[in-house]
C-alpha cells in the first residue's frame, strides 16, 4: 500500500503541475473540449480518495482522531490545490448563446464561424490561441476573424499571430458588426450559408459552446 501511495502522490503531483499540458493533449487525442477540462479535476478527486485509502492501509497511526485527520487532508487536498491552482469559472462549461433573428452581417458561404473583434483587444487576442486550437482539431472548418475598423494597420499584430491559420480582414460594415457583438468582444458567430444564426459572448464561449459548434460544423 505504501508503493500504491507514492505512486498515487506522484501522479496527483503531476497532474497538478501539468495541468493544462494535460488538458491540451487530451483535446489533440480527440477528446470533448467537456471531457478534456473535466478529466484532470476528475484524477485529481479520485487520486484523493486512493491516497486516503492508501494511507489508511498503508500506514500505522495509533491515534484515531490523527488517522482520520490526516485521511481527510489527503483526500481533500489534490483537488482543493488543484482547484486553486486552476479555478473554474462560470463560463468554462458553458454552451448557452443567443439565437440570432436578425441581422444585416454577412459573409462569404465558405465560412462556418465569424469572430467579430475590435483593435488593441487583449480577449480578442487571447482568444487565437483558442481559434488555432479549433483549426488544429477540425481542419475544415472555415473561421474569419473580423475587426472593426478601417484602419489596415492596426490588424497587422492579429494578423501576424494567426499566421495564415484562419482568415483575417477588416469589418465590411463596422456598424452593423458592433451592433452584432452587442459591445462584446471579441464575439463569436456561427454562420449557415453566409448568414449569422448563432452566438456567444467571450464568456460564453466555454466548452460545452466549442462542442456544440464542432458538432455542427463535422
Amino acid at each position: 500500500m505504501k508503493i500504491l501511495f507514492s505512486l498515487i502522490l506522484i501522479i496527483c503531483g503531476i497532474t497538478l503541475f501539468a495541468f493544462k499540458s494535460f488538458e491540451f493533449t487530451l483535446l489533440l487525442n480527440g477528446f470533448s473540449w467537456t471531457m478534456s477540462k473535466l478529466l484532470p479535476y476528475l484524477t485529481l478527486a479520485i487520486g484523493g480518495i486512493l491516497l486516503a485509502y492508501s494511507f489508511s492501509k498503508g500506514f500505522k497511526i495509533k491515534s484515531r482522531i490523527a488517522r482520520l485527520l490526516i485521511g481527510l487532508i489527503l483526500f481533500a487536498a489534490p483537488f482543493a490545490v488543484g482547484f486553486a491552482m486552476h479555478p473554474i469559472f462560470e463560463g468554462d462549461f458553458s454552451s448557452e448563446g443567443t439565437e440570432i433573428k436578425e441581422s444585416t452581417v454577412k459573409a462569404d458561404e465558405k465560412y462556418d464561424l465569424l469572430i467579430v473583434t475590435i483593435p488593441d483587444c487583449p480577449f480578442c487576442m487571447e482568444s487565437i490561441t483558442r481559434l488555432k486550437l479549433i483549426k488544429k482539431r477540425n481542419p475544415n472548418i472555415q473561421m474569419l476573424f473580423s475587426v472593426c475598423t478601417r484602419d489596415e494597420q492596426k490588424i497587422s499584430l492579429y494578423r501576424e499571430l494567426i499566421a495564415g491559420d484562419f482568415d483575417i480582414e477588416l469589418a465590411k460594415d463596422i456598424e452593423a458588426s458592433v451592433k452584432l457583438a452587442e459591445g462584446h468582444f471579441p464575439t463569436f458567430v456561427q454562420l449557415k450559408k453566409g448568414l449569422p444564426v448563432y452566438k456567444w459572448s467571450n464568456d460564453q464561449f466555454g466548452a460545452g459552446a466549442l462542442d456544440k459548434m464542432e458538432a455542427e460544423v463535422k
